[in-house]
């Protein structure tokens, strides 16, 4: 038991540190649930676990997760057959040291530019070379499935979606999240690059329109920055829905009349709870529920290793309900106390 203040004296302690809380380090999540924690450790002359920083657990390395594409063999007397096609300098292209160091991103524009110039040769050659058409449709067909498993290389290796789903910078917070809608929307293009049918890749990606997407996934990185905020929440809701209903219990309310404690107590509740980290709650639902319909496709795409869409469920959907149900159990543990203290839980101005 620490040495306490009477509690006229606390109310005016408690809103000091208020005022030093700007001059530390940490988004304002991680303030916030520190100064949450600490003021009510305070009100209530007791320890109480400080919030930890959180990592997320490690993404499958590069070499784990990549699918390495056999190329497809044309002989010399085939390339030839192709001298009136595109498809003859995307073959050249391909077999030069500039071709074979593509990042994921280019090698999916140039995939793209095959299949779908393998479709257009076919077609120029059917009436005059039936044989060289027959040979084009199987390496169409061939090429389709290297597509798709190009696409999954980009999602899975490419560096900017590695630091989208790994590498968050910082936590969510109420307002001013940099990017993060549009880069919803830039998650939900890549997806589209691929159709549900393979032989359905018919026209080219865009590479700069490409290049621009992956840009903003990669400055908002909002997967890692939203899983990591609602593991931040669980961790310290956790902990305080473990430890404070022995305390809340002990605090008096004869006759459900609320002693100066109990009002303090919900004062702490409605600073740094309701107006400071629910509604931060309120942007990881948001941004979780306009996500999952993604989650749920890339989970049943057969084209992404199995470990990244272990990674991908750990996080969309096993980290999403702990953080929910901690939020849940917070939130009835102070009703149960408000009620029987006849209190609002919102403070009187």
């Amino acid at each position: 038991m620490r040495t306490c203040c009477p509690l006229s004296v606390r109310l005016f302690l408690l809103a000091i540190p208020l005022v030093l809380s700007g001059c530390f380090s940490g988004s304002q999540l991680e303030v916030s649930l520190d100064n949450y924690t600490s003021r009510l450790a305070y009100v209530l002359d007791t320890d109480l676990p400080q919030p930890q920083k959180q990592v997320l657990p490690p993404l499958a390395s590069t070499d784990t997760l990549i699918h390495h594409i056999a190329p497809v063999n044309i002989n010399l007397r085939e390339f030839h057959a192709l001298n009136g096609c595109e498809l003859n300098r995307l073959v050249a292209l391909r077999n030069t040291s500039l071709g074979k160091s593509q990042l994921p991103s280019q090698r999916l524009v140039y995939e793209s530019q095959v299949v779908a110039e393998l479709t257009s040769c076919k077609n120029s050659v059917a009436t005059s070379n039936p044989e060289l058409a027959n040979k084009l449709a199987q390496w169409a067909a061939l090429k389709a499935q290297d597509f798709t498993l190009t696409w999954a290389n980009v999602i899975q290796t490419s560096q900017e979606l590695r630091l989208a789903l790994n590498t968050p910078e910082s936590l969510l917070s109420a307002e001013n999240n940099k990017d993060a809608l549009a880069s919803i929307n830039s998650l939900y293009f890549l997806n589209a690059v691929l159709p549900p049918n393979t032989n359905d890749v018919r026209n080219p990606v865009d590479s700069k329109e490409l290049e621009t997407q992956l840009h903003i996934i990669r400055s908002a990185r909002l997967p890692a920055t939203l899983w990591l905020t609602q593991q931040t929440l669980y961790n310290s809701l956790s902990e305080l829905n473990l430890t404070l209903p022995a305390h809340l219990d002990a605090i008096s309310c004869p006759e459900g009349r609320a002693s100066e404690q109990a009002k303090i107590l919900r004062n702490v509740f409605y600073l740094f709870f309701i107006k400071e980290i629910q509604p931060v709650g309120s942007v990881v639902n948001q941004y979780h529920y306009k996500l999952a319909p993604l989650w749920d496709d890339w989970m049943e795409r057969e084209s992404l290793r199995a470990q990244f869409r272990t990674y991908i469920r750990q996080n969309s959907e096993e980290g999403f309900k702990h953080y929910q149900d901690a939020m849940t159990t917070h939130v009835e543990m102070w009703q149960q106390f408000l009620k029987r203290c006849s209190l609002s839980p919102v403070a009187p101005s």
